[in-house]
């Protein structure tokens, strides 16, 4: 019986406790992308976009302190970083330029430049703000040569506390991001 009993607590205690709930977040481009092409001739396209392993996860990341960083189990990226970005990056550049930047891969034959991306650093700081550091360049297809290559390096203080004021000021810092390619371009 008093097995029985205490078998009892520890499942009521168990069930009790909450379990925290998983919240993703969708990183969306607020301006609307250009998607009629009228000029063939100037065809620009997103080539290959890659993020540094450590954020390449689902979750969050977080710089607890100097070289050191945790992935958020319960605050996450809904999709693949490297994915959403470049939809990002494509809606944000057009809007910036007035015309279409493609996302897709498929037609590349017709791209006269393409951009490809780096993003080395896109995490949160102990000290309250979100960093990032990116890379790119652009390609002349129809020449084959690099017509330029660029970096950039921000921060973004938070708001206020928690995940949800993290990922709006990653997404202002990838807006100045994609304002700095589209002038490159």
């Amino acid at each position: 019986m008093k097995y029985f009993v205490l078998i009892t607590l520890l499942f009521v205690a168990g069930c009790s406790s909450s379990v925290p709930t998983l919240q993703q977040y969708l990183l969306r481009a607020d301006a609307p992308g250009q998607y009629a092409v009228q000029d063939q001739s100037n065809v620009v396209g997103i080539g290959v976009v890659s993020v540094a392993p450590y954020i390449d996860g689902l979750g969050l990341v977080l710089e607890t302190s100097a070289g050191e960083v945790r992935a958020a189990r319960d605050h996450q990226w809904a999709e693949p970083l490297r994915e959403s970005l470049r939809i990002f990056f494509a809606r944000e550049i057009s809007s910036d330029t007035g015309r279409v930047i493609r996302a897709q891969r498929s037609g590349e034959a017709d791209w006269q430049r393409r951009v490809d991306i780096r993003v080395d650093q896109l995490h949160g700081t102990a000290a309250g703000e979100a960093t990032l550091v990116a890379y790119w360049s652009v390609f002349d297809v129809t020449q084959r040569t690099v017509i330029s290559e660029n970096g950039f390096t921000d921060s973004e203080p938070l708001g206020e506390d928690g995940y949800h004021s993290l990922v709006q000021a990653q997404k202002k810092l990838l807006s100045r991001l994609a304002s700095a390619i589209a002038a490159t371009l």
